[in-house]
């Protein structure tokens, strides 16, 4: 299992096994922190009482480091893994809710003879388990499962899950019985008891803050980006961040670049076709800053040259992620180990075309009769989602009239997968909590960060970036602000007179100049589109499809850029991970 994490952990690896062999706990290490011996993993203390195998980042464990030295604590290392060690040999479980950062850990206290897997409360690292027969098993990737000794089986229905969505969300895998640990929890398990786990929450929500007006608002969010930019930088590696052109990579490295000056890195990936690059853009901020831009250019030949390595290096099904491995890749030849990223502004500050339409749900979900009829005779995707909104008042089913994959009648027609199939299995997920009560901005966030964000974007990025032992950090996931843009209200946040990420483009005394946030909104994309149609596995595809009617029309289409070449993307997908076989079956 260890040796299928290596790419993630190139630097160091390590076993315990207790001495009764109940419990083993195997590490990969990517050395951020005390690149020294002593941060070798799994790591003890308590005299040999308490172990740890963690994968991630403490942000706070300094200020965690001084209280527990004041309290009489010792420690032997400057790592963050120590203090997660000595936190809870201190304050027991209570430590989970002090820890701010991403990370996934598991900790075995010998004397209690209790596992506990841990799982941060923005769900940036993932936690895989499987629990069956009385023993549990744990791993960063679910393809680490297939080296059990008694492996778990395939869950047929995985392929359903994954067309509707574009992604498989949790906590559903492609194995039958490993699941995500539920972000914000831990599960508990009594080692010698064999009985079930138990997943518990141990997030403390944050106090309230007092809003007076707009300006109070704008100081709030630039302290709380400024503090969580200023932890994140914390590294004993090469850190750097990645710069897209866009609103939130130029606010990262701009300020960012108060912190690190000549010290700074920033890395940007751009192509030759200029309808689908941001050099231009990256140029500008890049000109800025103080420190080394590194720029590198990504041609239709390099993708051809890596399109077989990333399919097989995907972890899970997703019909996104290869921009990811791109970007990590440059990354790490710019000699990067670590990289800020902008993921989560977005989610959080009303970046998306969501935010638009959530407000009319209430309207389109009484049109969406006369909605379907036209559907039928347009045959437009958009329209066509519409008959979700008739399975009211699950989740699910709005965020699949905002960001549905294939619709129930594709999935009739391509995969003669039978509407009440994919009904049933949606129904089985599990609602995320805290949903918003009225259609407003703050509903279009909650639905961006709990199903796209949460199931698509983070475990891509983790996935892709750990393919070449690089570390990805996101800033506008700190904890302590994310819950602070909970607490406003939507009309805030998202005003109807103002941009979006309007308190991102006025951060900092308007930090960003106006070219960047002033200019059409292009999103991270390659250009896919192009360069799939001249590859070889595309071509195979289409010839495997021949006797599909339904098929040749979807291929058809994308030929005339009708279709999106994500569409496409997922019948690779699917054949990758054996999808087809089950589907045919």
């Amino acid at each position: 299992m260890c040796q299928s994490l290596q790419h993630g952990g190139p630097d160091d690896e390590g076993i315990y096994l207790s001495p009764d062999g109940a419990v083993c706990l195997g590490h990969r290490r990517l050395a951020i922190l005390d690149l020294s011996e002593a941060g070798h993993q799994p790591m003890s203390a308590d005299e040999g009482q308490l172990w740890i195998s963690f994968n991630g980042e403490i942000y706070n464990f300094r200020k965690l480091r001084a209280k527990l030295e004041k309290a009489g604590s010792r420690f032997t290392t400057q790592t963050d893994t120590e203090v997660i060690l000595k936190g809870y040999q201190h304050w027991g479980t209570k430590a989970f809710s002090a820890l701010r950062g991403m990370f996934a850990f598991a900790l075995y206290d010998r004397r209690k003879q209790t596992l506990y897997l841990v799982r941060d409360s923005q769900g940036i690292k993932p936690l895989y388990y499987y629990h069956k027969h009385g023993q549990l098993s744990f791993a960063s990737e679910v393809k680490a499962f297939k080296h059990l000794q008694n492996p778990p089986e395939t869950y047929t229905d995985w392929p359903v899950a994954f067309l509707s969505l574009g992604h498989l969300p949790e906590p559903l895998t492609t194995l039958q019985g490993v699941f995500m640990l539920p972000k914000g929890h831990y599960l508990e398990v009594k080692v010698e008891a064999e009985t079930e786990v138990e997943v518990k929450t141990y997030y403390e929500d944050i106090a309230e803050y007092i809003i007076t007006d707009d300006a109070d608002v704008q100081a709030q969010v630039d302290s709380l980006l400024d503090q969580a930019i200023q932890q994140q930088l914390v590294s004993d590696a090469p850190i750097g961040v990645f710069l897209s052109g866009g609103i939130d990579s130029s606010l990262l490295a701009l300020q960012a670049a108060k912190y690190q000056g000549e010290q700074l890195i920033t890395t940007s990936i751009h192509f030759p076709e200029d309808h689908y690059s941001e050099k231009c853009y990256q140029d500008l901020i890049s000109k800025r800053l103080p420190g080394k831009h590194v720029a590198q250019q990504i041609t239709q030949q390099d993708f051809e040259t890596y399109f077989e390595h990333i399919l097989s290096g995907m972890d899970q099904p997703s019909v996104d992620g290869i921009n990811s491995w791109f970007v990590s890749k440059a990354a790490r030849e710019a000699g990067l180990k670590t990289v800020i990223s902008g993921i989560g502004a977005d989610e959080l500050f009303g970046g998306y075309p969501s935010f638009r339409r959530v407000p009319q749900l209430p309207f389109i979900r009484k049109l969406r009769l006369p909605m379907s009829l036209y559907a039928n005779l347009t045959q437009r995707d958009t329209l066509q989602r519409a008959a979700y909104l008739e399975h009211s008042p699950r989740s699910i089913f709005e965020y699949l009239f905002l960001r549905g994959f294939y619709t129930t009648g594709q999935l009739k027609t391509l995969f003669s997968i039978p509407g009440a199939k994919q009904y049933e299995l949606l129904h089985t997920l599990p609602e995320p909590p805290d949903k918003p009560q009225e259609y407003t901005g703050a509903m279009a966030s909650w639905y961006e960060q709990h199903y796209f964000m949460q199931n698509q974007l983070l475990k891509d990025t983790d996935n892709m970036s750990m393919q070449h032992g690089l570390e990805i950090r996101v800033p506008f996931l700190d904890e302590t602000l994310a819950a602070f843009t909970r607490r406003l209200p939507p009309a805030t946040l998202y005003p109807a007179n103002q941009p979006a990420k309007h308190f991102l483009i006025h951060a900092f005394n308007n930090l960003l100049p106006r070219e960047i946030w002033d200019r059409p909104k292009m999103g991270f994309t390659f250009p896919f589109q192009q360069w799939l149609k001249s590859h070889n596995r595309y071509r195979e595809l289409k010839g495997r499809y021949t006797r599909n009617p339904a098929a040749k029309k979807l291929f058809a289409g994308y030929e005339q850029d009708k279709v999106h070449w994500s569409k496409i993307m997922s019948l690779l997908v699917l054949e990758q991970f054996g999808g087809e076989s089950l589907l045919s079956a």
